[in-house]
């Protein structure tokens, strides 16, 4: 994602937004998934929920050996880019994880050198998980602009999550209501 940007890029920039934001909740992250890896060019996206010990990931699409390895993984929160990142650690943006500090030493910068992340927040300012693209190789050019568009796609697979949740209550409301 460059910023070049020629009218026809910024044309399917948008028509890949209006798609997302029509689509129901599944289909939206697996396109905000399928958008951030291809737009940001890196080997894998995930989206990921976070809780008091562990994050879970729960969906993964990319290299089919990552997809396999990842896919519906819980791991421990010190062992993440994720917790670190949610946490300040680490800025959402690392081209280079083997060069940063506070990741070079865990095991998985030996399997990735680049690192994208973005908290997903709810509208009440909680946060839901974690909208991620990595690399298996260092990104010096990733930058603002892939932040940027990580950001809409996690304020978009946000609106998804909080509309299955309102869908639920009112389907769960009218059970109990009979």
């Amino acid at each position: 994602m460059g910023s070049t940007g020629t009218e026809s890029e910024a044309f399917d920039y948008a028509e890949l937004l209006r798609g997302l934001e029509a689509a129901h909740e599944s289909d939206a992250i697996e396109q905000a998934l399928v958008a951030a890896r291809e737009q940001l060019d890196m080997d894998a996206a995930y989206i990921t929920t976070i809780d008091a010990g562990a994050q879970t990931i729960h969906a993964v699409v990319g290299a089919q050996d990552i997809v396999d390895r990842y896919q519906s993984s819980v791991l421990p929160l010190d062992q993440t880019y994720c917790a670190r990142m949610v946490s300040g650690e680490i800025p959402n943006v690392v081209p280079d994880t083997r060069a940063n500090t506070a990741v070079r030493d865990l095991a998985v910068a030996r399997e990735f050198g680049a690192y994208v992340g973005v908290p997903v927040t709810l509208s009440d300012g909680s946060v839901h998980g974690t909208l991620c693209c990595v690399s298996r190789e260092a990104q010096a050019r990733l930058g603002e602009d892939e932040l940027r568009f990580m950001q809409v796609l996690a304020g978009i697979v946000a609106a998804r999550i909080e509309q299955a949740r309102g869908d639920l209550a009112r389907l769960t409301e009218r059970f109990t209501a009979d």
